[in-house]
C-alpha cells in the first residue's frame, strides 16, 4: 500500500508539470533579478573557467588543446549539473518547509523544480560546448544523437540519488557537509580533469565510480568516441536499482517528512 502511494506521488507529480516547471523558472528568475545577464553570468564563468583550465593542464598532461579543451569542457559541463543536483538535494525539502505543512502536494514536485532549475542551468551552459566545438572543428555528426539516451539515464540516476539525498538529510541535518566533501572528492578520482587513458582501465577507480559511466555515456558521443556495451549496462542497471531501493526508502518515510522539516 505505501508503495503504491510513493509510485502516485511521482505519476501525481509528472502530471503536475506545470507547477515545478513554472516554480523552477520563478527561481532562476528571481535569482538574478536585476542583473543584466541574467543566468548568462553562470556561462560566462564557465567559459572563463574552461580557458583557463584548458590552457593549463593540457600543458601539465602534455594533451593537445584541440583533444583537451573539448574533453574537459563536455565533463565538466555535466559535472556541474549532477554536483550542483547532489548537493542541493541536501536542502530541497527543508526550503519547502512552508509548503509542504501548508499545502498538499507531491514530494516529487520538489524534485521536479530542483532537477529543473538545474537543467535550465545544463541548457545555458551548454552554449560553451558548442562554441568549443566550432573553434576546434568537432565533426558534428548522426553519432553524436546517442548522447540522447546517455542524458536520459543520466536524468534518471541523478533523479534517484537526489530524492535518496533529500529524505536522508532532512532527517539528518549532518549530511548536508558530508556530501558535499564527497562531491568534492569525487571530482578527483572521476576522469573530468584527467583523461581516462591515464589511468589503468582495470583500476578500481574506473570499474566501482559510477560517475565513470553516466559522464561517459553522454561525452563519448559528444566527442564522436563510441560508447562501449558496458557504460551502458551500468549505467542502466544502476538507474533500475536505484530507482528501486530509493522508492522503497520513499514509500516508508514518505508520510514522516513533513514533521522532519520543522
Amino acid at each position: 500500500m505505501q508503495l503504491n502511494l510513493a509510485f502516485k506521488d511521482f505519476l501525481d507529480a509528472l502530471k503536475s508539470y506545470r507547477i515545478w516547471w513554472y516554480f523552477a523558472w520563478m527561481e532562476v528568475k528571481q535569482r538574478y533579478r536585476r542583473s543584466v545577464l541574467g543566468p548568462w553570468w553562470i556561462t560566462i564563468s564557465m567559459m572563463i573557467f574552461i580557458a583557463a583550465m584548458g590552457t593549463v593542464f593540457s600543458r601539465i598532461f602534455n594533451q593537445g588543446l584541440n583533444v583537451y579543451v573539448p574533453f574537459f569542457t563536455a565533463g565538466f559541463l555535466f559535472w556541474t549539473f549532477i554536483s550542483g543536483s547532489i548537493n542541493e538535494a541536501t536542502e530541497v525539502f527543508k526550503l519547502s518547509n512552508t509548503f509542504i505543512k501548508q499545502i498538499n502536494l507531491p514530494f516529487n514536485i520538489y524534485i521536479f523544480k530542483h532537477l529543473t532549475r538545474h537543467f535550465i542551468f545544463l541548457c545555458h551552459n551548454f552554449v560553451v560546448f558548442i562554441l568549443v566545438a566550432l573553434i576546434f572543428k568537432i565533426p558534428f555528426n548522426a553519432g553524436m544523437l546517442f548522447a540522447i539516451p546517455g542524458c536520459l539515464l543520466l536524468f534518471l540516476n541523478i533523479y534517484w540519488i537526489s530524492l535518496l539525498v533529500a529524505i536522508i538529510s532532512t532527517r539528518y541535518r549532518d549530511l548536508a557537509p558530508t556530501i558535499n566533501s564527497c562531491m568534492q572528492v569525487a571530482f578527483f578520482i572521476t576522469p573530468i580533469s584527467w583523461m581516462p587513458k591515464l589511468l589503468n582501465p582495470h583500476s578500481l577507480i574506473m570499474k566501482l565510480n559510477p560517475l565513470v559511466f553516466y559522464l561517459g555515456a553522454i561525452r563519448n558521443p559528444l566527442l564522436s568516441t563510441p560508447v562501449t556495451p558496458h557504460t551502458w549496462t551500468a549505467d542502466i542497471i544502476s538507474a533500475v536499482l536505484g530507482l528501486f531501493i530509493t522508492f522503497i526508502i520513499f514509500a516508508k518515510f514518505r508520510n514522516r517528512i513533513p514533521y522532519w522539516v520543522d
